[in-house]
């Protein structure tokens, strides 16, 4: 099993991490080059602390898929 561990990602509670209208996709292109993922459609993001938090992200599996539906839960520090 492979478990890969981030430092950082992005989190949204939009349907993108571009804006609505982006035709170049830049943060999606800056994000990837840095290997930094981007997680959309989030709930209770405000819950959720910039630093100390263990997020788990479990995609749905999508062969030759670029992205996918996943699962995000967050373990909060006390």
């Amino acid at each position: 099993m492979r478990v890969d561990v981030l430092r950082a990602a992005i989190g949204v509670d939009t349907a993108s991490i571009d804006y609505g209208q982006s035709a170049d996709f830049i943060v999606h292109r800056v994000a990837n080059g840095a290997d930094v993922p981007g997680f959309e459609n989030l709930a209770n993001l405000e819950r959720v602390p910039t630093r100390g938090a263990w997020v788990f992200a479990l995609p749905m599996k999508i062969a030759g898929g670029s992205g996918g539906p996943l699962r995000a839960v967050a373990l909060l520090p006390r």
